[in-house]
């Protein structure tokens, strides 16, 4: 199917049981997950019925079970829906949907993975408006929000924001670029898959199936003239090369990459094979981020993010030159007032926006 036929369901009318009790639960699936501020749906299939998941500032919630009758005949219709082939069952396949609810639109991308009582479906729910927020709106502590500022004020090298998956890391970059419109600058990005548009800036959406990876799309933005780059995400040696070659050749780099904390990105793009000399050069700073729920008088309602901004100086580039110190330096780092995420976190405790369950739940060993 063509970019031109792609479909937009609607599904503002929920069809009666008796009409069509497949199209009903679908319908109805969605309507409660755009309702209830779901991120993510899940059903999941056991012997005797399907179960819907929501996922809700982070944490899954049972809404229902779907009785094995329907089981296969749904699973079909979100598959026909995201365009996937339906008579696959033994491989994974990934897809999207655009829908319709209330005069609002949403892409939602599709995951489906075989299991041993049928296929699992993951749906995540996108909203194609602008869904970015000012970086002053994204609760960085005024010193970690000025050090971000500054970081963004540098003419060249890279920025690096850091996290596990579904932690914001995607908010915190289209923020950290929506800053950077309007300067007369080139502005490109790679990402998998683009989430939401920003005007004036060239958005570019992977498609490893024809070739277009990470990194032949930074190889052939170089020809593009650009200032600014974003990649959505550093995954190999190869886009990390790319991405540091860029950086140090001029250009203003954001990438995101999948670590624990702010040093723990140097170790990862040394232990990559990315040359210390390198990485010492054009390293600006890191951004590390978690997301907690946040505290709406007895109740939590949303969530917010606890960070920690790590700005390279002297001092830590040369002990990227020398790995060996690395560790130390992150120690020191820590023992002289460094504002780790613990240290946010705490503050934001003592604000009562959150609680420290929160955080050691979502920190761990790093609380």
């Amino acid at each position: 199917m063509s970019q031109k036929e792609h479909i937009i369901y609607t599904i503002d009318r929920l069809p009666s049981e008796r009409e069509e009790m497949v199209q009903y639960y679908v319908h109805r699936m969605l309507q409660q997950a755009i309702l209830r501020r779901a991120s993510d749906i899940h059903l999941e299939p056991n012997e005797d019925n399907l179960t819907i998941k929501y996922r809700i500032d982070g944490y899954l919630t049972l809404d229902s079970k779907i009785e094995a009758a329907y089981k296969q005949q749904v699973i079909n219709r979100l598959k026909i829906m995201a365009e996937m082939d339906i008579t696959e069952h033994r491989l994974p396949q990934d897809g999207h949907l655009t829908i319709n609810f209330r005069q609002q639109e949403l892409d939602i991308r599709a995951s489906v993975l075989p299991t041993f009582y049928g296929e699992k479906i993951v749906l995540r729910l996108l909203k194609k408006e602008e869904n970015y927020n000012k970086l002053e709106d994204l609760g960085f502590a005024p010193v970690n929000l000025a050090k971000v500022e500054g970081l963004l004020g540098l003419p060249y090298g890279m920025i690096l924001v850091t996290g596990p998956t579904g932690c914001g890391k995607t908010t915190t970059l289209y923020s950290m670029l929506k800053r950077l419109t309007n300067q007369g600058k080139n502005i490109i990005t790679l990402e998998d898959p683009v989430e939401y548009q920003i005007e004036e800036v060239n958005q570019v959406q992977i498609n490893e199936k024809i070739g277009l990876t990470f990194a032949s799309g930074l190889r052939s933005i170089l020809r593009q003239d650009p200032d600014i780059i974003m990649v959505g995400e550093i995954r190999d040696k190869e886009s990390a090369e790319i991405a540091i070659r860029l950086a140090y050749t001029g250009h203003l780099v954001l990438a995101s990459l999948h670590t624990n904390d702010a040093f723990s990105a140097i170790f990862r793009l040394l232990d990559m094979g990315v040359a210390p000399y390198l990485l010492a050069s054009c390293l600006n700073g890191v951004i590390a981020q978690r997301l907690v729920r946040q505290c709406r008088g007895k109740n939590f309602q949303g969530r917010l993010a606890i960070q920690e901004v790590l700005v390279c100086d002297e001092y830590i580039q040369q002990s990227i030159l020398h790995y060996e110190q690395l560790n130390q330096v992150k120690k020191q780092y820590l023992q002289s007032g460094f504002r780790s995420m613990a240290v946010d976190g705490r503050e934001k405790v003592e604000q009562g926006l959150t609680t420290w369950q929160e955080i050691v739940l979502t920190l761990g060993g790093l609380a």
